[in-house]
């Protein structure tokens, strides 16, 4: 499957709107909670780790729901097969988004992109999920390098999403302001297409791991 074939499959479609109405409801959600923090040592925790958190299981959301068709496939075992030849695969994957997390900012200049870090959570459980793929369907040699042209179209994309979703936010915040008699609605905005805008770019991932499969 090519990417465009791959980005309008029903799975990729049905799981873009699950994951854009998870992360309208998740980003107003944990941004209530965070108003509602005094604390300064729950309110680092919660803008360092809990939100953190919640982007990435959003995105793992996103990734398991797409499956298999987000590697272009249209044959592969079942997610639940995948997720059940081992214990704790689940607590795996949350585990891995976790450490992404924590560790992903200590890199030097890459860390300081916050645009990129959603991304790198995305990846990381895509290649965890395609590793037990590879492994469930008896796959020859493969690499979990997409190749650099790949790589350089992620981060390209990775920036360019970030922009437009921020960029698209400043524009309605004031209109939402105004139309429903709140505060800050740009900022709350931007968190959520910052989330759903940025999935295409693990499509590109996925797609150029995929194809050594197909």
């Amino acid at each position: 499957m090519s990417i465009i074939q791959i980005v309008l499959s029903a799975d990729v479609i049905m799981a873009a709107v699950v994951y854009a109405a998870a992360a309208i409801a998740g980003t107003w959600i944990f941004d209530r909670v965070h108003h509602a923090l005094v604390q300064p040592v729950l309110l680092w925790g919660w803008e360092h780790i809990a939100m953190p958190l919640l982007r990435a299981a959003l995105m793992l959301i996103f990734i398991l729901l797409a499956y298999p068709a987000l590697f272009g496939l249209t044959e592969a075992p079942t997610l639940g097969d995948l997720l059940s030849r081992e214990e704790l695969r689940v607590n795996t994957l949350l585990n891995v988004l976790f450490v992404v997390t924590l560790l992903f900012p200590l890199i030097p200049v890459l860390g300081e992109r916050d645009e990129l870090v959603l991304p790198a959570q995305g990846i990381a459980a895509s290649l965890l999920l395609f590793s037990w793929l590879v492994a469930a369907l008896g796959a020859g040699p493969v690499h979990y390098w997409p190749g650099s042209m790949t790589v350089a179209l992620i981060l390209l994309l990775a920036v360019i999403t970030h922009w437009l979703a921020v960029s698209l936010a400043v524009l309605a915040g004031e209109r939402l302001d105004r139309a429903l008699n709140v505060e800050n609605a740009g900022e709350l905005l931007a968190r959520a297409l910052v989330l759903f805008m940025q999935y295409p770019v693990i499509v590109v991932f996925c797609h150029g791991l995929g194809e050594q499969l197909a």
